[in-house]
């Protein structure tokens, strides 16, 4: 699966929708004699190509060598599938039409640094009954890779300028394909680097979307990539009594979290859900025992310093601020940026991923090695997104779209990859900047939830994280088939479904009921509903009753 910004692990899966209410979409059939190149290439302008046009009835689609989504959708309703390049610019972008339209656009985000079309997100979206359309960032790369961004361009295409071109000319070509019926309303949905991107267009164009579903938002690029960088600092040499080489370490630390932080909610039930508590009370000393006779389990007084300092936000010698630090409960996550460890290991994460951002959009060469880093780093990063590539969405006045749209944010407490507490900064600062924002933005942490779906713990499907983001319905099944929340498509259980409803009818969003499923054969094909729990727009939080079903959300309120 694909996480943000991504180890050499991340591969991605797919998801699954529906309409408004629970009710099968309106919408007027579209004839399928448009659905051809001659038909799209008689109404781009110059500078713009048509790559390819499909009308598929088969319910799925693939692209040939697409190495940043290589996994396709499946069970789509009867679509016009059309892939468009922007020729001067060097970008690319892929929609699907559905035959039966409700008017309606869902712009989906991308994924750490990959480079590719999202189809799979893609076909999630369509089974909602509307168009739907993403872009490729103007490169082709896989997991892990980026050696890529080598030109101005190619940084500019990843930050904005394809995701916002794409739109601009996609919802020409939509009206027109639709005999220019009007898109009624435009929808955005991303995680992580998806997360980044909406927000970025959001400051960009407020008119640009009537509602964007924001999860996990890397939105602070300039001093999130250096943070990852002081991870690894902090870790090195591999050998270093502090570094932290074994994820069983891992594995240990997130067992004695949720042995002590547990409770502290009131409810034992695998789950960490007050980390202000936690932060108060947890004894990190439970962790100390003889190296020498269990080396897996036991940590060294010198790795409990080191994970002190991960724990921690990032502050530079001279007393700068330049990002939040990780969470409790989120430590089974923390082999993102760390694992593995060996120096010898050409997958050797925390020298050969982050010290690549340096390399290319940094433009520090490709002899530059992660040893190198120092504070100074942080400013220079700083100057050149700022003068340059532009990717952070750091403007936290969001001005007219106040006026216009409605923003849905969320993030996993258990998220080690984009920590939460940096997802809460953006909140924060919003509210710092515009007073109250509870007219149009509203933000929902989520107990137990990782980078953007499951949980890093065992019992990763069985708490209740779901409620139709991006890529979620992917990680159960029907997998590729899939969209909203297997069950239960509506708008209670369906941020996206919860998003609209918001826009169209005026009914604000309050609380969002998660679900959590276990797998009920040995196939992983089957899942059954474990829990659900409501979710509360921040601060507010759910307590139990104390009298029904603890994993019923009826035995749940916001308080």
């Amino acid at each position: 699966m694909v996480s943000l910004l991504v180890p050499a692990l991340w591969v991605l899966l797919s998801f699954f929708a529906y309409h408004a209410n629970s009710t099968p979409y309106a919408g007027r059939p579209r004839q399928s004699a448009g659905c051809t190149v001659n038909y799209f290439q008689g109404i781009v302008p110059s500078g713009i190509s048509i790559q390819s046009v499909q009308h598929v009835t088969t319910g799925s689609f693939s692209e040939r060598g697409n190495l940043g989504y290589p996994t396709f959708p499946s069970g789509l309703p009867s679509l016009c599938a059309i892939i468009v390049k922007n020729d001067t610019a060097n970008y690319r972008f892929g929609m699907f039409l559905p035959d039966t339209w409700n008017s309606k656009l869902l712009v989906i985000g991308s994924y750490a640094f990959l480079g590719g079309i999202n189809w799979l997100d893609m076909g999630a979206g369509v089974q909602y009954g509307v168009a739907t359309l993403a872009t490729d960032t103007g490169h082709n790369s896989g997991a892990g890779d980026m050696t890529w961004p080598t030109t101005n361009q190619l940084r500019v295409n990843w930050a904005y300028q394809a995701l916002e071109g794409s739109i601009t000319l996609g919802k020409k070509l939509i009206q027109s394909y639709y005999n220019d019926r009007q898109i009624a309303y435009s929808y955005y949905s991303g995680c992580s680097t998806g997360g980044r991107q909406g927000l970025k267009q959001i400051q960009r164009d407020p008119d640009m979307f009537d509602g964007a579903l924001i999860g996990a938002p890397a939105w602070d690029t300039k001093n999130l990539m250096p943070w990852i960088s002081r991870l690894a600092m902090w870790n090195l040499p591999e050998d270093a009594d502090g570094s932290i080489s074994d994820q069983g370490l891992l594995s240990r630390l997130q067992a004695e979290v949720l042995k002590q932080c547990d409770p502290l909610d009131g409810m034992q039930d695998g789950i960490v859900s007050s980390l202000s508590a936690c932060r108060e009370q947890f004894d990190i000393s439970q962790i100390s025992c003889d190296v020498s006779t269990n080396k897996t389990s036991c940590w060294t007084q010198a790795q409990i310093e080191t994970v002190q300092k991960m724990y921690s936000d990032y502050i530079t010698e001279d007393g700068e601020f330049v990002y939040k630090g990780l969470d409790y409960s989120s430590e089974a996550e923390w082999g993102t940026f760390l694992m593995p460890a060996a120096l010898n290991d050409a997958n050797n994460v925390r020298r050969n991923f982050d010290a690549q951002y340096e390399r290319t959009f940094m433009n520090y060469g490709s002899r530059w090695q992660i040893t190198s880093y120092n504070d100074s780093v942080v400013d220079d990063s700083r100057a050149r997104d700022k003068k340059s590539v532009q990717a952070s969405a750091d403007q936290f006045d969001l001005g007219s779209f106040r006026d216009k749209g409605k923003i849905i944010m969320y993030g996993g407490l258990a998220d080690a990859t984009v920590p939460v507490q940096h997802t809460t900064l953006y909140y924060d600062s919003t509210v710092e900047a515009m007073g109250n924002v509870d007219d149009f933005f509203r933000y929902f942490q989520i107990p137990g939830m990782g980078h953007c779906w499951t949980s890093p713990t065992s019992s990763k499907y069985n708490v209740p994280w779901m409620i139709g983001g991006a890529g979620q319905a992917a990680q159960v099944p029907p997998y590729t088939a899939g969209s909203s929340v297997p069950g239960f498509k509506d708008k209670e259980h369906d941020a996206l479904l919860a998003l609209m409803d918001w826009v169209e009818n005026g009914n604000a969003v309050s609380q969002i009921i998660a679900t959590g499923f276990n797998f009920t054969d040995s196939t992983g094909q089957s899942v059954r509903v474990h829990r659900q729990r409501p979710l509360c727009a921040y601060p507010r939080a759910a307590t139990y009753d104390g009298q029904g079903l603890q994993n019923d959300a009826s035995s749940w309120q916001c308080t």
